[in-house]
Order: structure tokens, then sequence, then C-alpha cells
């Protein structure tokens, strides 16, 4: 209980500071309606070029709808690591080490605003597609892309430990998840299928657990071909979601002891 009360704590505090500086929020809220563009041009091209016999699928739409949304939400639990690094360039990383809260405590209240503003960026998108009748998905279909989901967060949160490690020992990490954001998109499958990415690309792609969840969804919720299987998808996002998790809290107990024993490096 009073680890919920101490992130809730935390959130509160991130939501008075967007209150501050407002322009922060508007971009926040913008982001995510500018990512509807893709479905724009491939409702707009879509069949002139045969997207569907690429995709699998001619529900265009939902298609990019569910991975918009997705990445949404796997990328905002990244955005905690900005939040970090503010505290380190104003000199508060000390008095922020010496409080009761640990570091999934930190990355949970600073997601937290954001996990709000893609919840009510997103939920329009969505509901619209339930509207004209594009998701027609089973209960089971629903639950076990709920299941994905889930995973796919705690992928995110795992990732997140790892960068938020990093950042403490070599201070650019917000550089890191800048990185990851503006590639993972691309070769993880958000904007067209990973099978026409180039060998090397295509098989780099298959380490993020993320390329699995969006393919997963997509082929529960959309009819998309996926890369092999449902099933099998399902049991390689398990395993990668694991291994993440894992190696993200390992190597962050290793680096902040490595931060307390070296200081804090540059590139």
């Amino acid at each position: 209980m009073g680890g919920l009360v101490r992130f809730l704590a935390l959130a509160k505090a991130s939501l008075l500071t967007a209150r501050r500086y407002r322009i922060d929020w508007y971009g926040n809220v913008l982001v995510p309606v500018l990512t509807v563009v893709p479905v724009i041009i491939a409702l707009w091209y879509g069949k002139k070029i045969g997207l569907g016999d690429i995709l699998g699928t001619e529900n265009y739409f939902e298609y990019y709808i569910l991975g918009i949304a997705y990445w949404n939400y796997v990328e905002v639990v990244w955005s905690s690591i900005f939040v970090l690094r503010y505290y380190m360039r104003t000199d508060q990383l000390e008095d922020m080490l010496l409080t009761p809260l640990t570091p999934l405590e930190y990355i949970l209240g600073w997601s937290l605003l954001g996990i709000a503003v893609t919840t009510v960026t997103s939920l329009p998108l969505v509901a619209l597609a339930v509207i004209m009748g594009l998701i027609g998905a089973t209960v089971s279909e629903v639950a076990v892309s709920v299941v994905v989901f889930l995973l796919s967060i705690t992928a995110s949160f795992g990732l997140a430990y790892l960068i938020f490690g990093l950042t403490l020992v070599i201070r650019e990490g917000d550089e890191v998840v800048s990185l990851i954001g503006n590639m993972a998109p691309l070769i993880g499958g958000l904007y067209f299928p990973i099978t026409l990415l180039p060998g090397p690309l295509r098989h780099l792609s298959y380490a993020f657990p993320f390329t699995w969840g969006v393919d997963v969804l997509r082929a529960l919720l959309t009819g998309s071909r996926p890369i092999f299987g449902v099933r099998e998808e399902l049991l390689i996002l398990f395993a990668l979601t694991l291994l993440y998790l894992t190696l993200g809290v390992l190597s962050y107990k290793f680096l902040e002891r490595t931060m307390r024993r070296k200081g804090i490096q540059g590139f």
C-alpha cells in the first residue's frame, strides 16, 4: 500500500508540473493525433497499390489504429526516462535517490500521466473503429488481446528499467530512448509488415517483443496475416517479456552500483 501511495503522489506531482508547462502538455496530446496520418494515406491509396495483399486484410483503418494505439502505450513507459534526465540536469538526482521510492515506483508515477493522455487521445479512434463495425472479435480473441497488451507493457517496463539504470551511468539515456522511439516503430511493423524489411533489419526486429505483440493483436482483431502463427508468436512474446524484465531488473541493479562507485559518466 505504501508503494501505491508513493507512486500516486509522484503522478500527482507530474500532473501539476504539466499544468505549469502547458506547451509540453499540448505536444503530448497532439503527437498521437498526428500519427493518424498513415491511416489516412492507407485509406486513400491502399486499394490502388494492393496493400491488402501485403497485409492480409483490407481493414486498413482498424489495422493502423490498433497499431498506433498499441505503440503509444508501449512508448509512454519509456518517457519516464526524460523526467529522470530532467532531475539530473537540475541537480536534483541526489535528493531523488534519497527518497523511499523504488525505480518501479518512479517509472509508474512518471508514466501514469502519459498513460492517461494516451488513453484520452486513443479512445476516440478505437471507438470510431468499433462504431464502423470493423472490430468483430470474439470474446476469446479479446481476452487473448488483453493478455498480449499486458505482456507488452510488462516488457516495456523491463526496457525502461534497463534505460533507467543506463541513464544513471552514461548520463545520455534520454538519447537512447529517442533512438529506440524513432527506430522501433519502423522496424517493428507499425507502418508495414516486417516481412518487407531487408534481412538484417528483419532479424533485428525479431528481438523486440513489441514486434510480436502488435502482430498478434492485428491478427486476432483484424484478420491480418501473422508472421508465423498466433500461437507461436504468443510463445515468443511471453519468452521475450520474461527476458526483457529479467535483464532490465538485473541490469538496473548492476548499473546503480556502478553509478554509486564510479559516478555518472558522459559519452
